[in-house]
């Protein structure tokens, strides 16, 4: 996503030290280019990997959020990395609602350290019959349990919107079934 701004004039500093693929979520015919544009990349054998964080968004390093489908949809192999933060000496998750960027800078700078397991794990490929989504859950699934992390079902838009009706609904249902299930209620 393109930023103005501070983030802006540090993606402009990326992009001359290496290249992106700077795109902005809410424009469809931007997505139809970033797909072509990825396309070409790995099909291109001289070209470095694509570093994608298929989230879109981060989160309190408990959890792994939904992928979006559209960097599994492109073919190629993925590469899998679980990275999950130590807050001992620093936590390094962005309350975007409760910091500014340039606050969240400055704690991030004067934090005594941040410490981070990294796990690089086996290549993954689309396997046949399996469908974007499924490949996206598949690769999910392999990071949530190597970082030992919570899978969620729905995707980083809960961070900033409120939630619909009918995740609400799926839940409480859930909720019943499991009390009614147990036999709680007599």
């Amino acid at each position: 996503m393109v930023h103005g701004g501070l983030m802006g004039i540090i993606q402009r500093a990326m992009v001359k030290a290496c290249p992106h693929v700077w795109f902005e979520r809410s424009e469809m015919k931007d997505r139809h280019l970033v797909t072509k544009r990825l396309k070409e990349h790995i099909a291109d054998k001289k070209k470095l990997p694509i570093l994608i964080f298929p989230e879109g968004t981060c989160i309190n390093n408990t959890s792994v959020m939904m992928f979006k489908k559209g960097s599994f949809e492109i073919g190629g192999t993925i590469h899998p990395v679980a990275i999950k933060y130590n807050p001992q000496f620093g936590d390094a998750f962005w309350n975007s609602s409760k910091y500014n960027m340039v606050s969240y800078l400055l704690r991030m700078m004067t934090s005594w350290a941040i410490v981070c397991d990294v796990w690089y794990m086996p290549p993954m490929t689309r396997e046949e019959g399996e469908d974007a989504v499924q490949f996206a859950n598949r690769v999910k699934s392999a990071i949530a349990i190597q970082g030992g992390l919570t899978e969620l079902p729905w995707d980083g838009g809960l961070k900033r919107a409120k939630v619909k009706d009918t995740l609400k609904e799926e839940q409480q249902k859930n909720y019943s079934k499991m009390i009614v299930g147990n036999g709680s209620l007599s």
